[in-house]
C-alpha cells in the first residue's frame, strides 16, 4: 500500500513537471506562429502582415513588398520586438528546463520569470 501511495505521488509530481513544460512549449509555439504566419489585414484578394503583402492573382498567392507609403520605422520596430519576444520565450523554456533539474527543492524560478517577463514586454 505504501509503494502504491509513493507511485501515485511520483506520478503526480511528474505530471506537474510535464504540464509546466507543455505550458512553456505551447507559449513558444503560439508566439512563433503569431510572428511568422499571422496576417494583420486580409481581404479576398490581399493579405498583409508585418513582413510582406500577398496578393491573389490567377488563383496563386504572390509575394509583393510592403508599399512605400507605410511607415518603415514603425514596421521595423514591430518586427524587431516580435523576433525578440520569440527569442526570449524560447530562452525562457530552456532556462526553465535547466532550473527544473538543477535548483534545490523550495527555490524559485527567478531567471525563468525574468525571461518570460522580457518576452511579454517585447
Amino acid at each position: 500500500m505504501l509503494v502504491l501511495l509513493a507511485a501515485i505521488f511520483l506520478l503526480h509530481i511528474a505530471c506537474i513537471c510535464l504540464l509546466a513544460c507543455f505550458s512553456f512549449m505551447l507559449t513558444c509555439v503560439c508566439v512563433c506562429v503569431c510572428v511568422c504566419v499571422w496576417a494583420w489585414w486580409m481581404t479576398d484578394s490581399m493579405s498583409t502582415d508585418i513582413w510582406a503583402r500577398w496578393t491573389l492573382t490567377g488563383g496563386n498567392w504572390n509575394y509583393t513588398e510592403i508599399p512605400a507609403h507605410y511607415p518603415k520605422e514603425y514596421l521595423q520596430a514591430v518586427q524587431a520586438s516580435s523576433v525578440l519576444a520569440c527569442i526570449f520565450c524560447i530562452l525562457g523554456l530552456f532556462v526553465f528546463v535547466a532550473q527544473l533539474y538543477t535548483l534545490p527543492k523550495g527555490k524559485r524560478f527567478l531567471f525563468t520569470g525574468v525571461f518570460q517577463l522580457l518576452a511579454c514586454t517585447c
